[in-house]
C-alpha cells in the first residue's frame, strides 16, 4: 500500500484518482485543499510515500514552496504533467491504471525504457507495423504512444479532396511519396486508402532508406514498392544533407532548420530529379494520382524538377511548407 498525500488547488484529485488510478494500492493520508493548512502534513514527510499536486498555472509557486520546504523532489508529482510522470516511473507504474486513462502514461514510460535499452523501437497501428530508430522522439513516438499512424488525418483528407476536386482514379498508378522517411505514410496511404496502387518513394538518408525497405517488407508491400535512395532537387547534384537525431524525419539540407542540433552529423546525398526518373524509367505522367512531398526545406527544388510531370500531369500535391528555408 502506497501512502499518497495530495495538494489539490482546482478541486479535482477525487475524480482524478478515481478515472486514472489503480486505487486499491493507495491510501490517501491527507488532501491539501485552498482553505486547509498545509505545512504540517507536507513537513511529516515519512506519513506519504509521494505527494500527488494538482494545479495549473501556478508551477512556480509550488516549485517555490518545494524548494522552501526541502521536499525531496523524488517524491513530489504534478499529477496533470506527464512529464513529471516520466520523472518518476517507479510511481507512475505504481500508481498509474493502464486499462484505464493512464494508458498514455504507461505507453510513454515503455516507450522511454525502449530507447535506453534498444537501438530500434517497433509498434503496430492499425494492422500495420513499423520500426524504426529508438532515438526517434517524433514520428516513432507519436505512433507509440498514440497508438494510430503518423499523419493519417492529413492523407485522409488529402485522398477526400483528391477525389472530390480532382475525380482521381484510384484503380492504378502510382502515390508518390516523396522524402518517404520509415514510409508511414506511402505504406498507409497504398493499404489503408488506395490498395490498387503502386508506391513509388524516394528517400535519401541512408539509414531512414534501410527502415523503409524494412518497413515495406514487413507489411507485404515489397512487390508493390518501388524505393530509390535519392534526394529529389531541380537537378543532378551531391549535397550535404544535416542528420537530426532525434527526428530523423527532419533531416534535411539546412543545418539552421536544426537549432538544437548545430553540430549535427552530415551525410552526402545524391540529388536527382522527378522528371528525368519517370523518364529513364518510362513512367508515363497519367500513371501519377498523388504527390506527397515532405523535403524539409526543399520542396520548392523538388517541384522545379518535375516542371514536366506537372504541366502533363496536374495532379494533386500535398506539400509540407517550411517557410525558414
Amino acid at each position: 500500500m502506497f501512502k499518497i498525500l495530495v495538494w489539490d488547488c482546482i478541486g479535482i484529485s477525487a475524480q482524478w484518482l478515481n478515472n486514472i488510478a489503480d486505487t486499491k494500492d493507495i491510501d490517501i493520508v491527507d488532501t491539501i485543499t485552498p482553505d486547509k493548512p498545509a505545512q504540517e502534513i507536507l513537513l511529516k514527510r515519512d506519513a506519504w510515500d509521494w505527494l500527488l499536486i494538482f494545479e495549473r498555472d501556478s508551477r512556480n509557486f509550488f516549485d517555490a514552496t518545494v524548494q522552501m520546504l526541502s521536499l525531496p523532489p523524488d517524491k513530489v508529482i504534478y499529477a496533470l504533467d506527464i512529464i513529471s510522470w516520466l520523472q518518476h516511473p517507479k510511481a507512475a507504474f505504481a500508481l498509474i491504471n493502464p486499462s484505464t486513462g493512464g494508458l498514455a502514461i504507461h505507453l510513454h514510460l515503455n516507450f522511454e525504457i525502449s530507447q535506453q535499452l534498444n537501438k530500434f523501437i517497433s509498434c503496430t497501428v492499425e494492422d500495420l507495423s513499423y520500426v524504426a530508430t529508438a532515438k526517434d522522439n517524433v514520428v516513432m513516438r507519436y505512433m507509440y504512444t498514440k497508438r494510430v499512424n503518423f499523419a493519417e488525418n492529413d492523407m485522409k483528407l488529402f485522398h477526400a479532396l483528391a477525389k472530390k476536386y480532382y475525380g482521381v482514379d484510384d484503380s492504378a498508378g502510382y502515390f508518390l511519396d516523396l522524402g518517404a522517411n520509415i514510409g508511414t505514410t506511402g505504406i498507409y496511404f497504398c493499404k489503408k486508402l488506395a490498395p490498387n496502387l503502386k508506391l513509388l518513394a524516394f528517400e535519401p538518408d541512408a539509414e531512414n532508406f534501410k527502415l523503409l525497405r524494412i518497413n515495406t517488407i514487413l507489411n507485404n508491400m515489397e512487390d508493390k514498392a518501388t524505393l530509390v535512395n535519392c534526394g529529389l532537387g531541380e537537378k543532378f547534384d551531391t549535397l550535404t544533407m544535416y542528420r537530426n537525431l532525434s527526428n530523423p524525419g527532419g533531416n534535411g539540407m539546412f543545418n539552421h532548420l536544426l537549432p538544437s542540433e548545430r553540430n549535427a552529423p552530415t551525410e552526402s546525398i545524391k540529388i536527382i530529379s522527378l522528371d528525368s526518373y519517370l523518364a529513364e524509367n518510362k513512367i508515363a505522367a497519367e500513371e501519377v494520382k498523388y504527390i506527397w512531398i515532405d523535403t524539409e526545406g526543399f520542396e520548392a527544388q523538388t517541384l522545379f524538377g518535375a516542371k514536366n510531370l506537372l504541366a502533363k500531369n496536374p495532379a494533386p500535391v500535398f506539400m509540407e511548407f517550411n517557410p525558414m528555408a
